[in-house]
């Protein structure tokens, strides 16, 4: 018995060792496997997911090069913090901010359309742009052209593989925002980084963020 409980100690220990060896890989590679870059070719729409503004600037570039004649923007929770909106303080939504920036950069209004509402997380915004391109694009396979933050491109294709079956998914990290390979020695990168992995994490347990129950695909 005694050697058994020996037996079974080592075994998990050696999971154990074999499981932080393998996770601390992966982290400290991270700068390298979280990137995802396809080379842009004619879509049938640019996606920019939400989050930071910077991408809206990329997506315009990509518009005006001709890549897709419709750019979709989807509307991100926002929720400012409210002793700043108790002295008066107005925040601008993101899709706002970025229509701004759009619009800057020479896009049409026309060009860009909005989808969802309260969106909290990428699974979110994969299932609310599902039923908008469904409703404008029909129900044929599509080629779309996701612009995102360089960090966010591995997570954001999973997601969105599983979500947006039979359409095929271009990535396209913006290059106006910095992430280092070696993103220990880079604040914002290290940043990222700890971000992603926490949200990898979430997502395989099943727990996006949601700001309504999920709807059956009908």
């Amino acid at each position: 018995m005694k050697r058994l409980v020996a037996l079974l100690l080592q075994l998990i220990g050696a999971l154990t060792l074999f499981v932080l060896v393998v996770g601390g890989g992966l982290v400290l590679s991270a700068g390298l496997w979280l990137r995802m870059n396809d080379t842009p070719v004619a879509s049938d729409a640019i996606v920019i997911l939400a989050g930071e503004t910077r991408r809206a600037i990329h997506a315009a570039d990509l518009y005006h090069q001709g890549i897709a004649p419709v750019i979709y923007l989807g509307r991100p929770h926002l929720e400012p913090p409210q002793a700043l909106v108790d002295l008066g303080y107005t925040f601008p939504t993101q899709e706002e901010q970025m229509l701004d920036i759009l619009a800057r950069k020479g896009v049409p209004r026309e060009a860009v359309h909005l989808y969802g509402e309260e969106l909290m997380s990428t699974v979110e915004e994969a299932e609310a742009l599902r039923k908008v391109l469904r409703e404008e694009l029909g129900e044929g396979p599509k080629r779309l052209l996701i612009v995102t933050s360089p960090y966010h491109c591995r997570r954001a294709k999973m997601i969105l593989s599983g979500i947006l079956k039979g359409d095929e998914l271009l990535m396209s990290g913006t290059p106006y925002e910095r992430f280092d390979e070696k993103w220990w020695a880079h604040q914002g990168s290290s940043g990222a980084v700890v971000q992603e992995v926490t949200k990898f994490m979430f997502y395989f347990l099943g727990t996006p963020f949601r700001s309504k129950p999920a709807v059956a695909v009908q």
